[in-house]
C-alpha cells in the first residue's frame, strides 16, 4: 500500500503543481481528485491488484481501521480511480502554491491557450525520477480535469504511466484535511 501511495501522490503532485503554476483559477478549499493511473509495469500492476485484495478480504473492523488512516491523509480507499482531497488555501491559490515539497519539480514548456493549459514536467527523489508531459482543462473555478503521460525511473526498475485526475470542489471548509505547505512557486 506505501508504495501506491507513493507512486499515486507522487503523479498528482507532479500534475498539479504543474496546473498550479499554469496560474489556475480555482476555489481555495477542499477539493477532491479522482486518480486514474496505469502502467505498463507488470510488478506495479500486480502489487496494486494485490493490495486491492487484501484490503477486500480484511474484516470490516480492520477495513474500517485502514480506510480511516488512509482518509486522514487524504485518500480514499482502494477503488478506481483512487480518491485524494486535498485542502487548498486563499494564501496558495494567490501566490501559485505547488503542492511539490522541496523543490523537487520543474516544470517547462508551459502554454495556456483559453482554458487549456499544456506543460512538460521532471520530478527528482531520492527513490526516483519522473518525466512527461501533460494538459490542464479548467472547466470552471470548480472542476479541472488533468491528464499526463510520463516515464518514472526508479533504482530497480523503469515504467510509463498514464494518469488522469478529475478534480472538483468540494467545500469552503477543508475539515480535518490539512493543507500541504510548501513554499512560494519560484
Amino acid at each position: 500500500m506505501n508504495a501506491r501511495f507513493r507512486l499515486t501522490a507522487a503523479c498528482a503532485a507532479a500534475l498539479l503543481a504543474a496546473a498550479a503554476q499554469a496560474q489556475t483559477h480555482i476555489k481555495p478549499g477542499l477539493w477532491e481528485e479522482q486518480i486514474t493511473l496505469s502502467t505498463d509495469n507488470a510488478q506495479a500492476n500486480a502489487a496494486m491488484a494485490q493490495m486491492k485484495e487484501k484490503l477486500a478480504s480484511m474484516p470490516p473492523e480492520q477495513r474500517a481501521a485502514i480506510e480511516k488512516m488512509m482518509a486522514s491523509r487524504g485518500m480514499g480507499a482502494g477503488g478506481a480511480p483512487n480518491t485524494v482531497r486535498t485542502c487548498i488555501t486563499k494564501e496558495q491559490v494567490e501566490r501559485g502554491f505547488t503542492p511539490d515539497a522541496n523543490g523537487r519539480c520543474q516544470h517547462t514548456n508551459v502554454a495556456r491557450s483559453g482554458n487549456v493549459t499544456k506543460f512538460d514536467f521532471t520530478c527528482t527523489s531520492v527513490h526516483s525520477d519522473v518525466s512527461g508531459h501533460g494538459q490542464l482543462t479548467e472547466m470552471s473555478d470548480t472542476a479541472f480535469a488533468v491528464t499526463s503521460a510520463a516515464d518514472m525511473v526508479t533504482k530497480t526498475s523503469s515504467m510509463h504511466t498514464q494518469t488522469d485526475i478529475a478534480g472538483r470542489f468540494v467545500s469552503s471548509d477543508c475539515g480535518d484535511v490539512k493543507p500541504v505547505e510548501v513554499p512560494p512557486a519560484r
